[in-house]
């Protein structure tokens, strides 16, 4: 048996949901014995190691996004990079024409040309050609050089936004650094905590580690049909499996890896984490409870940021749950020794 870890929730009372259809079943065995010092420790540790592998799938999380966003700023570079080097490219063209333009303007004296053609007009109608032409090529100066100015333009705010792009991707890879370091940390606390948690187990009584791992609860709790009651049916069938660290099932769980895997077995699927699964669905009150209603657990403060379990509501004021290190998938009493902060209905 691995040892495993234990959530905790704060003295609540609650009505049994009124759909609930509470089938004869075998009452729930006794809670171990809370009271020795050991048994204290164990579930403190417990909690701490809970709240630390919460922030370590956050911290995985914004890792995650912070990569992405490193890898974006840096294609954003490239692209950039290759607008100026074809604004430049542009702008050299344009430029060349307007040198050799302004070379012909200067040799031949501009207006000069203009008056040489009423000379060299056979006729007034000669004469009105040559204008009408002379005044097409100023048009076509004219629109040439605002053709440059344009790419001129171009250039400049392509090369803007390539330093823009490059400052980005700057702060993205140190972000991701950051965010690499701070995963480092949040998983050497967590493999600490875990086996600070395991020390805590062993200190325990023999009869109080054989009740830890034993299924106490093998009742009968069905909810209203549909996807909710299957997801609650998927959860109460993985009863006895054994708790580990980040698993999400089939055969072994954590606690948020219970209810996202019993939620995909009724074609459902919600975030991976208690802190992200807090934030799908609506409220639901203790009063108004159904069953396959997920309840959170935080650290007393009412931050929904500290939540660190989750548990699925199987009526009569229990609920289906992965505790921790030492614990199997059981049915069990909402009351505990941790802080309930609220619920969450996925489905209805």
């Amino acid at each position: 048996m691995r040892p495993r870890r234990r959530r905790f929730v704060t003295q609540v009372t609650i009505a049994s949901a009124a759909l609930i259809v509470a089938m004869p079943h075998a009452s729930a065995g006794a809670q171990p014995d809370d009271s020795s010092d050991a048994m204290e420790r164990y579930q403190q540790l417990g909690a701490q190691a809970a709240q630390t592998e919460e922030d370590l799938s956050q911290a995985e999380t914004d890792l995650a996004a912070k990569q992405q966003a490193r890898d974006e700023a840096t294609a954003a570079v490239a692209t950039a990079t290759a607008a100026v080097d074809q604004a430049q490219q542009a702008e050299g063209q344009f430029r060349g024409e307007m040198d050799r333009i302004t070379g012909d303007l200067y040799r031949n004296g501009g207006q000069v040309v203009r008056w040489s053609a009423a000379f060299t007009s056979g006729s007034p109608e000669q004469f009105l050609d040559q204008m009408s032409a002379l005044d097409l090529i100023a048009a076509d100066n004219s629109e040439k050089l605002g053709q440059l100015a344009g790419v001129t333009t171009q250039a400049a705010s392509a090369r803007e936004a390539a330093a823009q792009a490059q400052q980005n991707a700057d702060k993205a890879a140190t972000d991701a650094e950051t965010a690499v370091n701070t995963l480092k940390s949040k998983k050497a606390d967590l493999d600490n905590q875990i086996q600070q948690v395991r020390d805590a187990l062993n200190d325990l009584s023999p009869d109080e580690r054989d009740e830890l791992g034993t299924v106490q609860d093998n009742g009968i709790y069905l909810g209203p049909p549909g996807a909710a009651n299957d997801a609650l049916q998927a959860a109460l069938g993985r009863r006895g499996s054994e708790y580990e660290w980040g698993a999400t099932g089939p055969n072994e769980f954590d606690c948020s890896g219970l209810t996202s895997w019993a939620y995909k077995q009724a074609g459902i699927t919600i975030p991976r984490t208690s802190r992200q699964q807090w934030t799908v669905g609506k409220p639901v009150s203790q009063d108004a409870l159904q069953p396959g209603d997920l309840l959170f657990y935080d650290d007393g403060t009412g931050n929904p940021a500290t939540i660190h379990h989750v548990g699925m509501y199987v009526g009569d004021g229990k609920m289906v749950d992965a505790p921790t290190e030492g614990q199997l998938v059981d049915v069990r009493s909402m009351r505990s020794d941790g802080h309930y902060i609220g619920a969450r209905r996925i489905v209805g």
